[in-house]
């Protein structure tokens, strides 16, 4: 879409704005991923889109405004609408953490431009946006701590550093944008099963091996007792 806004047919005004600030979401995040937020001015992201700089204030304030709609879109509202669900779900560790990952990687593969984007701009966001961002991924973080401790403490996982599991499960998920290329198998569905049972598959107690009653059987399960002890402790 360019030039001015005409009356296309069938469309009213707030769907036609809404396509609009879309358009000037994902031009912004690209001229940010490329010369970054300090490098890019307004007059940049009114001539990727064909707009008159004038004429981009009608969607966004400032350019510190574009940036906080699409923070908010990369990382506040995604975070806030999964932790609503896990606050509700009444699933296992396993399954909760499952569908953690799941989500998590579907949510970055849907939106890799934005994601790029934060890759590049997150250190230089202002103060106030930063620390509001900074809330959010802890907030996520300590979700999947706890995901993680519930799990350990039910015997369904290995006794692990909460923090250390967490931060990997998460980085595993986020690295994917990185990679994944979309016109090759397998799609964004596969990859974030896949990914979901890898996560779960890394921190599942192996009860095959406890129970086949071998003094090493019974040595790892005494160690991984001590270990949920001293995780308790």
């Amino acid at each position: 879409m360019s030039g001015t806004d005409g009356n296309e047919p069938g469309m009213g005004r707030e769907r036609r704005k809404a396509l609009r600030e879309r358009e000037i979401k994902d031009k912004a995040c690209i001229l940010f991923a490329r010369k970054g937020f300090a490098g890019t001015s307004l007059t940049d992201i009114a001539d990727a889109v064909g707009l008159s700089r004038a004429a981009i204030y009608y969607y966004f304030e400032n350019k510190e405004a574009l940036l906080e709609a699409i923070v908010a879109e990369v990382s506040e509202r995604p975070i806030e609408i999964w932790l609503a669900q896990s606050r509700v779900s009444t699933a296992g560790p396993e399954e909760q953490l499952r569908d953690v990952v799941r989500r998590h990687v579907t949510g970055i593969l849907d939106r890799q431009v934005l994601m790029r984007m934060m890759a590049v701009t997150e250190a230089a966001l202002p103060p106030a946006l930063a620390a509001r961002h900074a809330t959010s991924k802890r907030r996520y973080l300590n979700n999947c701590r706890r995901i993680i401790r519930d799990g350990v403490l039910a015997g369904v996982f290995r006794p692990v550093d909460d923090r250390v599991a967490a931060l990997a499960v998460i980085g595993m998920a986020a690295w994917t944008v990185q990679w994944h290329d979309a016109s090759r198998p397998p799609d964004t569905a596969e990859l974030a099963e896949a990914m979901g049972e890898m996560a779960v598959r890394s921190l599942r107690l192996d009860r095959d091996s406890a129970a086949a009653g071998t003094v090493d059987a019974v040595l790892d399960g005494l160690r991984e007792h001590i270990g949920r002890l001293e995780q308790m402790l």
